[in-house]
């Protein structure tokens, strides 16, 4: 398809004459048309996009030694709790969506966290307890890898972390984020037992460049390979982590880790002019939305509309606010809900809510959440901003689009001296006001916590070309959904389509637009006010607006073109 054959001509060019000089040019493949960051990469045997240059390479040489891309995303996503510990890692969740080849299967792997079953309905107070142990639910992000790892990959649990222990016993150099992360948040961290031994020299925070080790996380990690999802949800770990929680006032027991099992669910889809995307379903909410959001776009003719002009902002807007009213009064955890999943992305659904859009001024305060036969949720919690995405293809074609998090950043800002890594703090993404038990959010043992993550997969006569996810919260849909109409409808490579400007209005309560407003010209800027749009300047690749990873595959050349967002210092590599 359109993913500039002159640029791949180029590209194999230059391998052909220069291979001897540069035996790894495919992962340094040279810039796509109109990306001038360097992040975008070309290949034909494999691609990964990450958050970074180690965990992206650490994919790539998973998928050199053989490994598939479910091999390659879980030693991803290990070695990315190694480098941002403070938006990821084994005290978190994640969803996965994954393509096999063989045999056509798409299935999806959700190990979000649980409420621990002892917790009570205002046990947890927001204003005091959201930097404590009381506000992390059971980590579920190893249960999920290596429970994929046990079903979907090829190579040894052994082999697959073996490259994320090495970085963390061996260093890394601290990127720009990471050392403002430590930074900004000294303050509150330096009070964690263990913070200042790993994060600091004497006091002083480590700064951008310097080496960073966690040898405690290397030896924590070292044995999770060795005991596998026994040792930290039953073993002599599994005692340590609820030990260490309970002394800081957490409920779970181990009980509650040994209980918990990572849930296969099966997809949910629509067609979106000929294509069909493939998606999460509950307990994430960003699913449906997303699946909404482009049914109720595909009315529009939004290629006339012209990329990013204000009409065309405008009708994506709406439609997206239609979706999140939605996704935030009928979504929670299945288990406890009857949940009119099929109703809000089938076509019918979208026809008629389609009829509620507005045509010359925004919707000034929340949009209207639909008509549903069941009875509607009132929405209270939402979800952290502070996520990672990891898009892998391999050269089986098998596909993996997975997104983990650990909530807010350092999630609950808990550590336990020794073990090297921080806990999520997805409780207090819970109602916890017995007034408010109307909510999808209100707390209840073992309750799966809700999120907006929407790791995706868009998919051309039945096959996929595209893994797409972003972190970033209520961003989280409409920067795919961006991504999405950026290649389908506009005609962009994939980095093209990821660094192109956004507007993304994300209020629940508003129509507040956070928009990238320094890179559009003024007269847009002024016409989406005119249209009711209360303008939130972040000014240029700003991570407020998301930050995808994702792998485009060109059916046609079987080229694979890898994207990652300058606005995360993400990282694409292929070969």
């Amino acid at each position: 398809m359109r993913q500039h054959k002159k640029l791949l001509a180029l590209f194999l060019g230059l391998v052909m004459l220069c291979t001897a000089m540069l035996p790894a040019l495919a992962e340094v493949a040279p810039a796509m048309e109109g990306d001038e960051f360097g992040n975008g990469a070309v290949g034909t045997q494999g691609g990964v996009s990450s958050c970074s240059p180690y965990s992206s390479r650490i994919g790539i040489d998973i998928l050199k030694a053989g490994g598939n891309a479910v091999d390659a995303a879980v030693a991803t996503a290990f070695a990315i709790g190694v480098v941002e510990p403070n938006l990821n890692g084994i005290g978190g969740c994640g969803m996965m969506n994954i393509y096999i080849k063989d045999g056509n299967q798409y299935k999806v792997l959700e190990y979000m966290e649980t409420v621990p079953q002892a917790v009570e309905p205002g046990w947890y107070n927001k204003d005091t307890d959201s930097a404590t142990a009381k506000n992390v639910a059971v980590p579920s992000q190893v249960h999920g890898l290596l429970t994929a790892l046990e079903k979907y990959g090829t190579m040894s649990r052994e082999e697959v972390m073996a490259p994320a222990i090495k970085l963390a016993r061996e260093g890394f150099n601290l990127d720009s984020r990471l050392a403002a992360a430590v930074t900004d948040n000294y303050d509150v961290l330096s009070k964690v037992p263990g913070f200042l031994e790993l994060y600091t020299n004497d006091g002083i925070p480590y700064a951008e460049g310097d080496l960073f080790k966690n040898e405690q996380l290397a030896d924590v990690l070292q044995r999770i390979s060795d005991g596998g999802i026994d040792e930290f949800y039953k073993g002599k770990l599994a005692e340590e982590v609820v030990a260490g929680l309970q002394a800081g006032g957490s409920l779970i027991s181990m009980e509650d880790m040994a209980i918990y099992t990572t849930a296969e669910r099966e997809p949910i889809r629509t067609t979106y002019h000929g294509y069909e995307v493939v998606t999460v379903p509950p307990p994430s909410n960003g699913g449906d939305w997303l699946l909404e959001m482009l049914n109720l776009m595909e009315h529009y003719d939004l290629k006339t509309m012209g990329f990013n002009t204000p009409e065309y902002l405008f009708t994506f807007n709406e439609a997206s606010r239609m979706g999140l009213a939605d996704s935030y009064a009928f979504i929670g955890d299945p288990a406890f809900y009857n949940l009119p999943i099929e109703q809000m992305v089938s076509k019918e659904y979208a026809a008629e809510r389609v009829k509620l859009m507005p045509t010359d001024k925004v919707f000034e305060g929340p949009a209207p959440s639909g008509d549903l036969p069941v009875e509607k949720l009132v929405p209270t919690g939402e979800d952290g901003k502070h996520t990672s995405h990891i898009a892998v293809i391999d050269q089986f074609g098998n596909i993996v689009s997975t997104t983990n998090t650990l909530g807010l950043g350092w999630g609950a800002k808990f550590m336990i001296d020794g073990l090297g890594f921080f806990f999520n703090s997805h409780i207090s993404n819970m109602e916890h006001d017995p007034a408010k038990s109307d909510s999808p959010d209100y707390v209840m043992p073992g309750k799966r916590v809700r999120s907006t993550i929407s790791p995706t997969l868009v998919l051309e006569n039945g096959e996929p070309i595209m893994a797409i996810g972003s972190p970033g919260s209520l961003a989280i849909p409409p920067a795919v959904a961006a991504v999405i109409n950026n290649v389908l409808l506009f005609d962009m490579n994939i980095q093209q389509a990821i660094n192109a400007p956004r507007a993304f209005a994300i209020s629940r309560f508003d129509a507040k637009l956070t928009i990238e407003a320094d890179r559009f010209d003024p007269e847009t800027v002024k016409k989406l006010e005119e249209y009711g749009y209360i303008i939130n300047n972040v000014g240029e690749y700003n991570s407020a607006v998301g930050g995808i990873a994702a792998i485009y595959l060109d059916k046609e050349s079987d080229t694979f073109y890898a994207g990652g967002d300058p606005r995360r210092n993400y990282k694409a590599l292929a070969y």
